[in-house]
């Protein structure tokens, strides 16, 4: 149950959730009462203007709520951002007339930072004051989930993933010498005279290199996220779940990159013919627009989302979990780890370009000599 500024008085639950109370502007003359009363997993707020007429505002189950939960005032203010910056905002309230019926004998009142780690909670400006039944109480920051965005309160289990886009260069290497380095050698002649259906052949190399490639990386990504957990957990990092659906596809979805891209350096080096030449077009249009968008964070915030939305780079989405929440003030960039497409259809992206080549290398391989 809260106040707000612009919004009125709002229960909210679930960091989805959201009620409004009665309307009418608030202030320090025209101050209002709330309560919030609990009956097992059942909660129900009630506001009200004079403190003796109750209206209820909402009624919400909140399935398996420990026996025991923390209560209290609180404040918070958002973040001010904007795509390269951003920065705290503080509110201060005051509470009085606050009481707590069937408070646990021997409890009390402490101040605590909401959400946030030991070195985050260091940095702010939250404070706390009691005197005389009265509440003093400044804080900041969202009412919502940790995201990867300015804020750094946590990281995400998937962050060895990051190291992906060097495996791509790995993977786009061996897909166009799979069948440069027979153009290079004359022994393209040799495979084509062996099995004249050129397209056969250029789909059985694609399924070679493709499962290959699938089956390597879902051996290399497995560990990376129960272990980099671990890892992350162990340093006082925060991390943020997933379920086990979720690691299922983080884990097949980077190894589907993997061997999608390596299908596309295939098809790029059936068009060009050329080892550094497809290495260095499937690179660029993969590895280094990925990494100026995400990593380096140069390119401007729009460039970067168009880049992401039209090149196979786009494929990278499928790396993303942590869900953007339109109600909280977060940078939802790729420099901050939001991807502009959801991440099957920016894989989806990565497998148009790979099927687009595979049939024009289909086509040029039946017209062109060997």
């Amino acid at each position: 149950m809260m106040i707000t500024g612009d919004h009125g008085v709002r229960m909210q639950y679930n960091y989805t959730g959201d009620t409004p109370g009665l309307p009418g502007a608030m202030s320090a003359a025209s101050p209002r009462w709330l309560r919030l009363v609990r009956a097992g997993d059942t909660l129900t707020g009630y506001d009200s203007a004079d403190g003796t007429r109750w209206t209820r505002v909402g009624t919400v189950s909140l399935a398996g709520l420990p026996a025991t939960v923390q209560a209290g005032p609180f404040v918070t203010s958002p973040a001010w951002v904007q795509p390269q910056n951003s920065g705290p905002t503080v509110a201060t309230a005051v509470f009085d007339h606050v009481s707590f019926p069937g408070a646990a004998p021997g409890a009390g009142w402490h101040g605590a930072s909401i959400g946030a780690n030991a070195q985050v909670a260091s940095s702010l400006p939250g404070r706390f004051h009691a005197t005389g039944g009265t509440f003093t109480v400044t804080g900041s920051g969202d009412i919502a989930p940790a995201g990867p965005g300015p804020t750094n309160i946590g990281r995400p289990a998937d962050d060895g993933f990051v190291g992906a886009f060097a495996g791509l260069i790995v993977v786009i290497v061996v897909g166009a010498m799979f069948i440069t380095a027979e153009y290079r050698r004359g022994l393209i002649r040799t495979t084509l005279a062996a099995a004249p259906a050129r397209g056969r052949v250029l789909a059985a190399k694609a399924a070679v290199v493709g499962s290959v490639t699938f089956v390597a990386g879902v051996i290399g990504a497995a560990p990376l996220i129960p272990v980099g957990a671990s890892l992350l957990r162990s340093h006082g990092n925060y991390v943020f779940p997933m379920s086990a659906l979720t690691e299922v596809r983080l884990v097949a979805g980077i190894a589907a990159l993997l061997a999608i891209t390596a299908v596309l350096a295939l098809a790029a080096g059936t068009i060009l013919r050329h080892a550094a030449g497809a290495i260095t077009a499937v690179v660029t249009l993969t590895v280094v627009i990925y990494f100026f968008s995400v990593p380096l964070a140069v390119l401007p915030a729009g460039a970067a989302d168009w880049l992401l939305w039209v090149t196979p780079a786009a494929g990278f989405a499928i790396q993303q979990y942590v869900p953007a929440y339109p109600q909280v003030n977060n940078v939802y960039t790729p420099q901050h780890g939001y991807f502009p497409l959801a991440p099957w259809a920016g894989f989806g992206v990565l497998c148009l370009w790979a099927a687009a080549a595979l049939c024009l290398a289909a086509v040029l391989l039946r017209r062109r000599d060997a």
